[in-house]
């Protein structure tokens, strides 16, 4: 059955554990892709984490943007102020650790922002911002949550609550992702889109599926991505 086909509701659970449970072999494969398993490791090359880094933290100025398209179409103030927070948290926390990394690169805040995007990650966003320029309060929300979701599950599996060994290279994005307080954002996406989709049509719910599936798949594509080191063709 196709996203669009699938029904707006199915037996138990809630919506967000249900777009999960619709794509969860692409969703496992992310904990293992060669990527994931040697920055967990800490066998990943410099050169594919730099790459990595310096694409993430493009996708973060549009992830940003995204939470404040969120706040626009939502009309409770505390909501409003939440993804005020997020976006400015998404600003200082997240990008703080790219700025890291890249002085730990040689590389200035000037030469991380001129980095072309790649190819998936301009798909990537281009997506997003299709949504949140386009779309309702649900759908920009379920095109974030994959994100969110993801890396905090992501953080948690190469860790296993555990402080990252000492001398491990990539030690800080392991911290950053296995935080409680990051897997708290996705909770709380969860929580506010499963709210919102009680008053959503069959038809609306359809798309939601959709729009996770494509997230989600981008999810992988950006591990590949960067595993790959993708280039534009000349």
């Amino acid at each position: 059955m196709s996203a669009a086909e699938r029904p707006a509701t199915s037996a138990g659970g809630s919506l967000s554990a249900r777009l999960r449970e619709s794509v969860l072999p692409l969703w496992q494969r992310q904990l293992q892709h060669p990527f994931v398993v040697a920055l967990g490791d800490g066998s990943l090359p410099r050169a594919n984490f730099e790459f990595y880094i310096r694409q993430d933290a493009l996708f973060l100025d549009v992830l940003a943007k995204c939470f404040a398209y969120a706040a626009t179409r939502s009309e409770d103030h505390a909501e409003i102020e939440q993804f005020g927070r997020l976006l400015l948290n998404t600003l200082v926390v997240e990008q703080d650790l790219h700025r890291r990394y890249g002085e730990r690169f040689g590389l200035t805040p000037e030469q991380m922002a001129a980095t072309p995007m790649a190819p998936t990650n301009y798909a990537y966003t281009r997506h997003l911002l299709t949504i949140a320029t386009t779309g309702s309060l649900p759908e920009i929300i379920t095109s974030m949550l994959p994100c969110a979701w993801i890396y905090a599950e992501v953080g948690t599996h190469l860790t296993g609550n555990r402080p990252p060994a000492p001398g491990h290279p990539y030690a800080d994005w392991l911290r950053t992702y296995a935080d409680p307080e990051f897997d708290a954002v996705g909770r709380w996406l969860r929580e506010r889109l499963d709210l919102h989709a009680e008053r959503l049509s069959a038809a609306a719910i359809a798309r939601l599926y959709e729009i996770f599936r494509i997230s989600t798949c981008y999810e992988w594509l950006f591990w590949e991505m960067a595993w790959r080191q993708e280039q534009w063709l000349a």
